[in-house]
């Protein structure tokens, strides 16, 4: 064999390997999904063993419970990560995983049960912020769009499969089991962490470059693309000290706006707490125990499918040019919810069974249009867009950001439409969503196809927003 065929089976090697390494860690994403989605179908029947059926803010704080908990998570893993490195970091969330779930399925009482989901938030949390940016630091740009989005893929599978598992465990009430089931993808995120690499850019940081080298050809470089990425690094990372100081500098700060609107947006949006609650928000628009449940199954086929598309859609339109075209359609669908559902908490009128099929195709084209947009690119751009020095502590007050408004909207949400009225409350979405549009329209650039070592060239030279990253596309491109 000669070398040219040498390199070429190394290469095609190495793109094996380096989607293996993101198919692992994404099974993070996997468990986020559940053990958020699964309570969705649980509540209908663990409220009533907890006797708390008519108390609807009890309802909200079991399911907004692991989202507090997520808060912490995301805070404390960036540090922990820049500390430890990102592999062992994600160990850790997985252990968590797995001892928590048990604990939620053993759960004898409400206030253990509470406890247990906010601590197994800690491991929701943190894989937000660690796992995107593990995969993004190992990814050539070139796959980056492709395989950072496996996270969010995995977190529609985890959420289509806890919509399953609740469709096929409802007829029982088995909420223990079907919060406990977690279990089992939780060890086998454990064992597959053991055998992955690195990131070489925080090994860098750690003045071994020669092992990050090693990784770097492992994924996918040439010896040659790999020495210079290395040289490329270790040129950024000794301009920069890793401070939180550091991540509220001026050359710094169009990241972090970009970044943390683009965190808050994702779930000021609505679509985290409506898959918490869609079994529960389709009864109270009046549709059957089992009805409801499947609808949400097919919430969960429509998610997954429409961030399978813009997966694909991510490299071929962009970041920025995605969530523009998606967010728009999200706000007419959540027009037309708002205009038929009761705005009033005690409404008499009856639903048509005619208004009630569009209701459902309305909440599944909003999934379809956010889901497949605004969705599908949160944790990829908050993990490509800041400095290499910062990029954990930037990742992290991204998802205690997230996190935070995730953990007030799912508070309120229900509790707000029962008792406000269902209407009312997909109306402000509907506002929201269109908000969204205008922040992503005037501050968030593109970065498809740019390295991150391109990325923070053009923060440390006052190039990252919109209007400038558009020309230099354009100027790459010819």
């Amino acid at each position: 064999m000669n070398t040219l065929s040498q390199h070429s089976a190394s290469a095609g090697h190495g793109k094996g390997y380096s989607f293996l390494v993101a198919i692992g860690a994404s099974i993070g994403g996997l468990l986020y999904g559940y053990d958020t989605g699964i309570i969705a179908s649980a509540l209908l029947f663990l409220r009533e063993d907890f006797a708390i059926t008519d108390n609807a803010f009890m309802q909200s704080v079991v399911t907004s419970a692991t989202l507090l908990g997520a808060i912490f998570g995301a805070l404390l893993t960036g540090p922990l990560s820049d500390r430890l490195g990102r592999r062992k970091t994600v160990i850790v969330i997985s252990l968590l995983f797995a001892l928590f779930a048990l604990g939620c399925a053993l759960a004898t009482s409400l206030t253990m049960l509470i406890v247990m989901r906010f601590l197994l938030g800690l491991g929701v949390g943190g894989s937000s912020q660690i796992v995107p940016m593990y995969i993004a630091e190992l990814a050539p740009a070139h796959r980056r769009g492709a395989q950072g989005v496996l996270f969010q893929m995995m977190i529609c599978v985890g959420t289509l499969l806890a919509y399953a598992v609740g469709y096929l465990l409802g007829p029982s009430g088995s909420w223990e089991w079907m919060l406990g089931l977690a279990v089992i993808p939780a060890v086998i995120f454990v064992v597959m962490m053991l055998f992955l690499p690195e990131s070489p850019r925080w090994l860098v940081g750690k003045q071994q470059a020669l092992r990050a080298k090693a990784i770097l050809m492992r994924v996918g470089r040439t010896e040659q693309e790999a020495g210079q990425e290395v040289d490329e690094i270790q040129r950024l990372h000794s301009q920069q000290q890793s401070s939180w100081r550091e991540l509220f500098q001026p050359w710094v700060r169009p990241a972090l706006v970009a970044g943390l609107g683009i965190a808050i947006f994702s779930q000021a949006t609505g679509i985290s707490a409506i898959i918490y609650y869609a079994p529960s928000l389709l009864v109270m628009a009046q549709f059957g125990k089992s009805a409801a449940i499947l609808g949400s199954v097919g919430i969960g086929v429509v998610l997954t499918a429409f961030t399978l598309l813009g997966i694909w859609l991510l490299d071929v339109l962009g970041r920025r040019r995605l969530m523009l075209i998606g967010l728009p359609g999200a706000v007419i669908v959540l027009v037309v919810m708002s205009l038929l559902l009761p705005w009033s908490a005690n409404a008499q009128e009856i639903l048509s069974d005619t208004n009630k099929v569009v209701v459902l195709t309305c909440l599944l084209g909003y999934f379809a249009f956010n889901g497949g947009s605004l969705s599908v690119v949160t944790w990829l751009y908050c993990a490509e867009i800041f400095p290499l020095g910062v990029r954990g502590k930037g990742t992290a007050l991204c998802s205690f950001t997230l996190w935070t408004v995730n953990f007030i909207v799912t508070l309120l949400l229900y509790f707000s439409a029962d008792a406000l009225g269902i209407g009312l409350v997909f109306g402000v979405l509907a506002i929201v969503n269109a908000l969204a549009w205008f922040f992503v329209w005037g501050y968030a650039p593109e970065t498809r196809g740019r390295s991150l070592e391109d990325i923070e060239q053009s923060l440390i030279n006052g190039q990252f927003n919109p209007r400038q990253a558009i020309s230099l596309h354009k100027i790459n491109s010819d």
